[in-house]
């Protein structure tokens, strides 16, 4: 049972609209079916954030459904960007709804020929990036579920993967960043072993296959927690190389300032 917990009084509020697939709702028993999972998603989401002491506060503006042209993850999000097959006028429904976040919910989603369970438009690395609506979407395979959307959304605030999962796979540009210090954090080897100690955050998503064989824990990289599943010292992150609570923090006014809702107020999202 998913328990909807309440953000800080300080926390700002971030507005997601979701386009999702009609083949998730193609009646209105499998339209509510859908919608209420994606409020569990929210709400797990929010939890993440709370339990990361992060303060942010996700809430959803506009439940969409739409025939999504595509299945391929790069396909979906070069449509999105140029607003055609199943996105037309994703930019000005983001203005409408004050959706700081647009993200697409696809009943199907194949990555490099498999499937998959999430892509980011990019890792936004400027306070430019994080501020733009035209830069703040994702594609997520629905039964992926909120650690998916918690993922590809930290790579839309500017989080990466981190130093571990970089040393996995050198070159791949894991650790660029919004700052040196927005990365997920993790502790392991690259064998794909579980190994006692061995642990990742959300930031460190699929890559935990590789280092443990394992899952990840449900919040984002903060030294300021001690968690006994977080390796033998028992501390979540690290200042310099993953402390992606604190860039959250930072940077939580540009996250939640991208849209205000210009529609009536009274409307039903």
């Amino acid at each position: 049972m998913v328990t909807c917990l309440s953000a800080p009084a300080m926390a700002e509020t971030i507005g997601i609209r979701f386009i999702v697939s009609d083949e998730l709702g193609l009646s209105a028993q499998q339209q509510q079916s859908t919608q209420h999972k994606l409020k569990k998603y929210i709400d797990t989401l929010n939890s993440y954030f709370l339990n990361s002491e992060v303060m942010l506060k996700a809430e959803i503006v506009q439940i969409e459904f739409s025939r999504i042209g595509s299945t391929v993850d790069t396909e979906i999000i070069a449509d999105m960007a140029h607003e055609r097959k199943g996105f037309e006028g994703l930019f000005l429904k983001a203005r409408e709804h004050g959706a700081d976040y647009t993200i697409a919910m696809a009943s199907t989603l194949m990555m490099k020929g498999k499937p998959g369970c999430g892509r980011a438009y990019a890792v936004n690395k400027t306070i430019a990036d994080i501020s733009s609506t035209r830069t703040a979407f994702a594609v997520v395979n629905f039964v992926c579920g909120a650690h998916t959307l918690a993922h590809e959304l930290g790579h839309l605030m500017g989080l990466n993967h981190g130093t571990l999962v970089d040393s996995c796979h050198p070159g791949k540009g894991h650790t660029s960043a919004i700052t040196p210090y927005a990365n997920g954090y993790a502790e392991g080897t690259c064998d794909g072993l579980p190994q006692a100690g061995e642990f990742g955050d959300i930031m460190v998503g699929g890559y935990m296959h590789e280092i443990s064989g394992g899952k990840n824990l449900p919040f984002f990289s903060n030294p300021r927690i001690s968690d006994k599943r977080c390796g033998n010292a028992m501390r979540c992150g690290d200042t310099s190389i993953g402390d992606a609570a604190r860039a959250l923090n930072e940077n939580k006014h540009h996250y939640a300032a991208h849209e205000t809702r210009k529609i009536d107020a009274g409307a039903t999202p």
